[in-house]
């Protein structure tokens, strides 16, 4: 009787487990951020919720989206008892410590589908997928590296490249080229735009390097004619990354600007010696137009004066 009991626990949590793993799976039609790091996934997913749930605050406004209505009057009921215990003891820690425990139990109760930012295993090491709920990825990520590019602050230890994702599609040429089609006519179709296109691959040898540069160039050229390749200093980047079965696909403005948006060459990169100096002599240069521009003002001052004495 003990070993038919331990099969059946067996058997329904591995059933468990594989749900779970369902859930977290990446899927084509996804979209989200890829992360990068080195052998500290668990502290870099921590790095990448802070820092783009904190940007997306600033954004979009907090994350009140719920289960349902049971979750909602759930949390009213648990708001209004928090605020008695608050108005009972305003000094007490554990009044903040279950408002801290109740704010993790109200983001863990949504399902995974309505949470905005949610960690997906890619089964490659090193390398992780968040998938959002936003539409355009590409919007947060520049405003992060953006302020981190003009702060030059590090809000990251662990987290090395964000890159935003746009479209996940299975790893075949078709489904990429006509994935590809409809996002690069968001970016090359109006204005003429130099561009490179940025290939890697992780546990695929399938699809070869060169193949996809050549089909995604045509693409490129075909929606406008003056598009041209520029592989040191494009204004638009095309991102494509194999990750298995599965292609990841964006557009990142400035790529080389941004140091690949590695976070941390962003914010450790200091200005060169010919920017400072050049701005030193444009000071200089200042210095000396507001001198003579004063001399000029003296002059003239000096010689109204002149003339007024030579009429009395």
């Amino acid at each position: 009787m003990s070993v038919q009991k331990r099969k059946k626990n067996y058997f329904h949590n591995n059933s468990y487990n594989q749900k779970k793993r369902k859930q977290f799976s990446l899927e084509a039609g996804m979209k989200g951020f890829l992360c990068t790091c080195n052998f500290s996934e668990k502290e870099c997913v921590r790095d990448a919720y802070k820092l783009l749930n904190e940007f997306a605050d600033e954004i979009y406004g907090p994350d009140t989206t719920k289960d349902n209505g049971e979750d909602k009057e759930e949390s009213e009921k648990n708001d209004s008892v928090n605020k008695s215990k608050d108005s009972d003891n305003e000094g007490d820690i554990s009044d903040s410590l279950n408002k801290e425990i109740n704010k993790l139990k109200a983001e863990y109760s949504k399902p995974i589908n309505a949470r905005r930012f949610q960690v997906v295993d890619t089964g490659v090491k090193n390398v992780i997928f968040i998938r959002s709920t936003l539409t355009n990825p590409l919007e947060l990520v520049t405003k992060i590296i953006t302020e981190l590019n003009n702060t030059k602050q590090q809000r990251t230890r662990f987290l090395l490249r964000l890159l935003p994702i746009e479209i996940i599609c299975k790893a075949n040429m078709n489904d990429i080229k006509s994935k590809a089609d409809a996002m690069l006519e968001k970016y090359f179709a109006q204005e003429p735009k130099t561009f490179s296109i940025i290939f890697n691959r992780h546990s695929n040898n399938n699809i070869h390097r060169n193949e996809v540069i050549e089909d995604l160039a045509e693409i490129i050229n075909k929606k406008n004619p003056g598009n041209k390749a520029d592989l040191k200093n494009p204004e638009l980047a095309v991102i494509v990354e194999l990750i298995r079965g599965f292609c990841f696909m964006s557009v990142a403005p400035n790529y080389y600007k941004f140091k690949k948006y590695n976070l941390l060459e962003i914010c450790n990169t200091k200005e060169s010696t010919n920017d400072i100096s050049q701005k030193k002599g444009d000071a200089c240069f200042e210095g000396k137009k507001e001198t003579d521009s004063d001399k000029t003002n003296i002059d003239e001052h000096s010689t109204i004066e002149i003339v007024h004495n030579d009429k009395e």
